[in-house]
């Protein structure tokens, strides 16, 4: 789900996403404290869905979701017999994707990877959803959803509800415009009238302050999905006006650094969508900042966003940058999140400044999320989460956080 610098006076960042891109934002505020870097605390297999246990966390569960997008072109990247479920209530299979004659084809090709993967979430307690979409589908959307073609396309997406036996469909229509809504609205009542008792969900986008979108329709999308969540993640970019950002900050300061999670929040709840079924987002990647930006909040002079979303995995932060020098982790204590900094460009992308997300932030996202009474969380995407080479049980750190900070 990745957002079009176009379409930011919307939204903002990178959603989920089948491609490279990356979109805008910027704030930072605190400085450079030496806090914690990456964990990695282990814990593996408890069902999240039934509240079990996991690794450190502990306490009761909280009833929030936590939805782990999980790219069906790149299973070998995360194989589904290495999910760590007890991060997870559900997990969205993505993507099908939407034809002009209603219907859909999921990326990759594998059907048997669907079937697995809805297989191993019943087995652990946890929803399996398919997406339906991606960035750049509206077009797709639009025509599947047109006079001729709505019933096939309906009765395509109720299939998958049989076989392989999802529990819901997750329609990411991006971007949905202002004149798609009713059409999106439309989309969920047919379904529900299927297959009664589905879980409908849908992530929307990451408000800029700068450009507030009509958000007028958005309690009537409300009414008909069980879920929104904000694709709350790639919210940053090097564009005319901004300053460095952060990928997923819980706050924002001034003009040049438009966007945040508590600033979209703050728009939705003001136009009318109930907090209980809003989410924000994690992103499972970071955005890399070429020189002379070192840091967040800083003129761009020049710089560029060299790499994000697959690139700037967070496997590959963590592998190419983090463990080789973790002094280069700084936390900006007013943004709430970690980053890198580097003194020129480092390899292999040439990176000067990485922001991310890392087990700290996901703790701060955490309290912020019951503070605020928010439904839960998503991930885009888990795959670029899992960091192989570590012991069993340190796998999927990030996944084990959201267990000991969101659901717990």
């Amino acid at each position: 789900m990745v957002l079009s610098a176009a379409s930011l006076g919307l939204v903002v960042g990178t959603g989920c996403s089948n491609s490279d891109e990356t979109t805008q934002p910027t704030p930072t505020g605190g400085g450079m404290g030496g806090a914690a870097g990456h964990a990695g605390a282990g814990g593996s297999g408890a069902a999240a869905g039934s509240g079990a246990a996991g690794a450190s966390g502990g306490g009761a569960p909280t009833g929030a979701w936590s939805m782990g997008y999980y790219a069906s072109w790149q299973p070998d990247d995360y194989p589904v017999s290495e999910i760590e479920w007890s991060g997870l209530t559900h997990v969205a299979m993505s993507f099908y994707e939407p034809s002009a004659d209603g219907s859909l084809s999921l990326l990759g090709g594998d059907p048997q990877l669907a079937v697995d993967l809805v297989t191993a979430a019943r087995s652990h307690g946890v929803s399996p959803i398919a997406s339906i979409g991606g960035s750049d589908s509206a077009t797709s959307f639009r025509q599947a959803t047109a006079a001729g073609t709505i019933d096939a396309f309906v009765a395509n997406l109720a299939a998958l509800l049989d076989t392989p036996g999802y529990d819901g469909i997750d329609i990411d229509w991006e971007p949905m415009e202002t004149t798609d809504e009713p059409a999106v609205i439309d989309l969920a009542g047919r379904l529900r009238t299927a297959h009664p008792g589905l879980t409908m969900t849908i992530p929307i986008g990451a408000i800029n302050v700068n450009m507030p979108p009509d958000l007028s329709g958005y309690p009537a999308i409300a009414a008909a999905y069980y879920q929104l969540n904000v694709m709350s993640y790639g919210m940053a970019g090097a564009w005319e006006g901004w300053n460095s950002w952060h990928s997923s900050p819980l706050y924002q300061q001034d003009s040049a650094t438009p966007t945040s999670i508590d600033s979209t929040v703050t728009a939705y709840d003001t136009a009318g969508v109930p907090l209980a079924k809003l989410g924000i987002g994690i992103g499972f990647y970071g955005l890399c900042y070429s020189p002379p930006v070192t840091g967040p909040d800083l003129p761009l002079n020049g710089a560029t966003l060299i790499a994000s979303d697959g690139t700037m995995s967070f496997t590959n932060i963590m592998g190419s940058y983090y463990d080789p020098d973790p002094s280069a982790r700084q936390w900006d204590s007013f943004a709430r999140v970690p980053y890198l900094s580097f003194a020129s460009a480092h390899a292999p992308d040439g990176c000067s400044y990485i922001s991310y997300d890392d087990e700290q932030s996901i703790e701060e996202k955490g309290a912020y999320l019951k503070s605020k009474g928010l439904g839960g969380v998503i991930q885009w995407e888990i795959n670029e989460g899992y960091l192989a080479a570590a012991p069993a049980g340190q796998r999927s750190p990030l996944l084990t956080a959201i267990h000991d900070h969101v659901l717990h």
